[in-house]
């Protein structure tokens, strides 16, 4: 992993953070509401009106129609016999990459047995007494753009950067208890805090929902999974089904500083990203993101492209 840089803005990967950032980053407890971010938007001057997002998604459909109807019912039946080796060959780093993933799935958590939850509880234990855990947790507390509340910028990173976040936890994990996988916590549908999942020192966890907050339903994130463009569902995924998931938790895992250190702030990630695969199965719309604004510091070179697809990373969802 590499060397975790010491203050915001400093090293090779400097964003152009909003003027009032730092105003804000000191005064936020918590993750901001919907209507928060609309007004940290309008600040900024983000007009939804006209998303290119959603023209490319358009057309990369079409062009991908056009290309699978000429490859496929061009060839004759004898030509696709003589491609198939070809084919083939072409498939085989695909299955092989299948596979691999198939052997990596991250679960809901209700469904995990005594030894299942134990292993997990005992692989947080040991990377909090070696202080490999704290020292992935304080990258929370840094200003990665990784949240829509920190520009722009943050919008289109809050995914891939936390899909990346991630799986380096779980590398982590792998390393005290080898089988072991992040299970996540389909809040929509189970309405009780996993609190289960081991409680370090120094971690607070309130009642849940006396401070506010809330928890989205099914119907909330099935409307998320069918905005057609990747802005729009990051947005409403973000501000829906994340900010006041962690509001509603009430305690460290509330305020974005020290929300990663607390465990279940991997389990509510953990089914974040999991949404973001599901909507991936049927929308191709990408972040717009270029330059260093592409590479999800402090873990250069991965860029967002590199975790656009959880089988190239590595896992799956089961």
């Amino acid at each position: 992993m590499a060397a975790q840089p010491g203050r915001p803005g400093e090293g090779p990967h400097h964003h152009d953070t909003p003027p009032d950032f730092e105003k804000h980053h000191e005064q936020m407890k918590r993750f901001p509401s919907a209507d928060e971010l609309r007004e940290m938007e309008a600040r900024w001057g983000i007009d939804r009106s006209l998303d290119p997002t959603a023209f490319a998604l358009r057309f990369d459909r079409h062009v991908a129609r056009l290309a699978g109807s000429t490859a496929v019912s061009g060839l004759l039946p004898s030509e696709l016999t003589a491609a198939f080796p070809r084919i083939s060959l072409l498939l085989q780093p695909w299955i092989l990459k299948l596979l691999r993933a198939l052997l990596r799935r991250r679960v809901n958590h209700q469904t995990l047995d005594a030894t299942a939850r134990d292993r997990f509880y005992q692989a947080l234990q040991a990377a909090h007494a070696d202080g490999s855990y704290q020292a992935l947790s304080v990258i929370h507390s840094q200003n990665h753009m990784m949240h829509s509340m920190m520009g722009p910028v943050g919008t289109q990173r809050f995914l891939p950067w936390h899909r990346l976040y991630l799986f380096k936890l779980e590398n982590v994990l792998r390393q005290k208890q080898p089988a072991v996988t992040i299970p996540y916590w389909d809040y929509a549908n189970d309405h009780a805090r996993p609190d289960w999942v081991w409680q370090p020192p120094g971690v607070v966890r309130n009642t849940p929902g006396a401070a506010g907050g809330s928890l989205p339903t099914q119907p909330t994130i099935d409307s998320i999974v069918l905005n057609t463009s990747y802005t729009a569902f990051t947005s409403s995924l973000e501000s829906q089904a994340h900010n006041q998931v962690h509001n509603w938790c009430n305690g460290t895992v509330s305020a974005p500083p020290t929300a990663a250190q607390d465990p279940i702030f991997w389990l509510l990630h953990a089914n974040v990203d999991r949404i973001w695969d599901l909507w991936q199965l049927n929308h191709t719309g990408v972040p717009t993101l270029s330059g260093t604004d592409a590479v999800l510091d402090p873990w250069s070179p991965t860029t967002a492209a590199d975790v656009n697809d959880v089988m190239d990373v590595g896992y799956s969802y089961g």
